[in-house]
Parts: structure tokens; sequence; C-alpha cells
């Protein structure tokens, strides 16, 4: 695992758009599979820069995403909003695809069949995750089995709180169920970026990186993966006890 420890945000979010713009210049074709959320925005930032200055080209490039929540597309706190706000919408030259579940369906086995489709269509070269307070991986909550495949997840409180303070929604508008692609789905990505950032999350980092390798901490099974790069920055990294640079 490759562990890079930054001084801030700031910091993180550049070294996470420079593994993106790596990962296109290497292979214009890449397939990459994103997540989104706090921990992501100022990357994204940074690569809507990018490709609007043509610094990154990405017309044969296919962007999918790794969950979505069960609600109305057009709701402000979807996976679907949060990426055309925040990506396609601002860049002006589009992926050769975009995958993205549909949590406003009436029958959410035909989507995550769909979506297994996307999925077997293009094998991810970068999957992208995000770090929950409670060691999450996408939506696979603590006791998920590290063998689940693309599936309809219920979220944990902890969850349900972070989503609610990082949206601005009350509790009754909150949602609490997503679909979300499995940590066996997580696994078979070539390579897997992780980024933490904040004091919040200094102990899902210290279990995933320095803890056994358990259903408990879902991230853990990061430490079995080939080629992940682990960003966080120093309030992140406050508890852990091996010194990482």
């Amino acid at each position: 695992m490759n562990i890079i420890l930054t001084k801030d945000y700031a910091e993180l979010s550049k070294v996470a758009y420079q593994i993106i713009e790596e990962t296109i210049k290497n292979n214009q074709k890449a397939s990459i599979n994103t997540t989104t959320g706090a921990s992501y925005d100022g990357m994204f930032e940074l690569l809507v820069e990018a490709i609007n200055q043509d610094k990154v080209v990405i017309d044969q490039t296919v962007f999918t995403n790794l969950d979505e929540y069960i609600a109305k597309r057009d709701q402000s706190f979807t996976v679907y909003t949060y990426m055309h706000e925040k990506f396609y919408d601002l860049i002006k030259k589009k992926p050769s695809y975009i995958g993205l579940m549909d949590g406003s369906t009436t029958d959410p086995q035909a989507e995550i069949d769909r979506y297994n489709e996307v999925l077997k269509n293009y094998p991810r070269d970068l999957q992208i995750v995000g770090l929950g307070v409670n060691g999450h991986l996408a939506a696979n909550e603590p006791g998920t089995s590290f063998d689940s495949r693309l599936f309809l997840a219920d979220s944990d409180d902890s969850t349900i709180q972070s989503t609610m303070s990082y949206q601005n929604l009350s509790p009754e508008e909150t949602p609490t169920q997503m679909l979300t692609m499995g940590l066996a789905d997580i696994m078979e990505a070539k390579h897997i970026l992780v980024a933490s950032s904040g004091i919040r999350k200094a102990q899902a980092v210290k279990d995933t990186l320095e803890g056994p390798i358990n259903e408990e901490c879902p991230a853990s099974i990061l430490q079995n993966h080939p080629n992940v790069t682990f960003i966080m920055d120093e309030a992140a990294a406050s508890l852990l006890e091996k010194e990482y640079r």
C-alpha cells in the first residue's frame, strides 16, 4: 500500500487529482469509477480546471460511479446531482461514457442487473473510494461480507448523520438506503485510491491501516489489495502509531 501523508486538505486534493491525471495520461481509454463527498470536492475542482484548459483529455475515458441513494434523481443529495453540479455540467468536453446508477428506480434488482453489465463492460483501471467514519467503503457498512456484490444497502446511523450534515438535510429528508458496489467489486479494480481528511476520520484511518482485517471495519480489506494509494492529511493521521511520510 502506498500511503501518502499530506499537510492539509488542499494538498490532499492536489495529490488525488494528480493520480487521476497520471491514470488518464498513461491510458486515455482508462475506466475510472469514482465516489462523491467532501473528501473529493477539491479534487473535482482541480480536474474540471485541467480538462477545461486541455491539460487532461477525457474524450476516450470512461467515468462510472460507486453508488447512489434511493431517491428521485433530482434531489440535492444524490450522486447524480453531485456529479453533474461538480463535474459533468462544468466541463467543456465529455467522457466517452458516463455510467450512473438510477436510485429513483421502482425495481432495484433490475437496476442492479443493468449496472452489473456496465461494470462488466468497463473493468476499472482506477477505483476511487471514500472512507466512512465507521470504516465503511461505499455503502458497505460494518458487518458487510467481504464477498459482497452490487446490492441495496441500509445505511448505518453514523452514515445517515454524515449525509445529513454534509448535505444540510433534515432527518426527514435524509436518505437511508443506497445502491452500492460491493467490497468484492471494489477489490477487482487495478488501482484503488482512498482519500481521508479531518479528525473525524482519524479512528477509521487507524482501523483501516493498523487494525486487523475483519468485516467490522470494511475498509480493512484494502490491506489485501496489491495496488492501493491511501492519501490522508495530518488530522486524519493523528491516531496512527506508525510513522508515515
